[in-house]
């Protein structure tokens, strides 16, 4: 039997758009209600579930509580797991998105040669279209594409990369 999903153990309705109030407020109860500590004195099995509970809350509110982890998870909720490839996993990128991410990964070095203002420069333009491309994502979960959302999530990985890659120096 499936788990279920971290919207149903946090109460709240499956949506990019929730209301991070009750978001922290329903993990705060439920955390209180299930916290290990409430079954110190419980049989094994008692205190395993509460562990296992508390994990599970935990995992969910720091899913929900991240916009792109919430995106994702409501891909994989609607069959497209971003972390698999093939049937069901995350989609294939055009040839053509994979060859301007080599042209600006080859533009990051020329760049980097230019300074450090030019790098924070460059940092602001990726930053820009991260938050533009998860605004996308975000519109076509609410139009229920999870497909073209999934697209749009798959570039935002291929976006923090860069501003890894930025800040890291590599």
């Amino acid at each position: 039997m499936d788990a279920p999903s971290h919207f149903v153990v946090l109460g709240l309705e499956p949506s990019f758009d929730i209301d991070a109030a009750a978001l922290e407020r329903n993990y705060l109860g439920a955390q209180q209600r299930h916290h290990p500590d409430r079954f110190a004195a419980g049989s094994v099995a008692e205190r395993r579930a509460a562990m296992e509970t508390s994990a599970g809350l935990n995992e969910g509110y720091r899913v929900l509580r991240d916009p792109v982890r919430r995106a994702e998870y409501l891909c994989k909720l609607g069959g497209i797991d971003l972390d698999v490839t093939g049937d069901g996993g995350a989609p294939a990128m055009s040839q053509a998105f994979l060859i301007e991410m080599i042209e600006r990964r080859e533009a990051l070095a020329q760049t980097r040669e230019h300074g450090a203002v030019a790098l924070d420069a460059l940092r602001e333009r990726v930053e820009l279209e991260r938050e533009q491309t998860l605004d996308r994502a975000a519109a076509a979960l609410r139009l229920g594409k999870i497909r073209d959302a999934a697209t749009g999530l798959v570039e935002l990985r291929y976006l923090a990369r860069i501003l890894d890659e930025i800040d890291g120096g590599a």
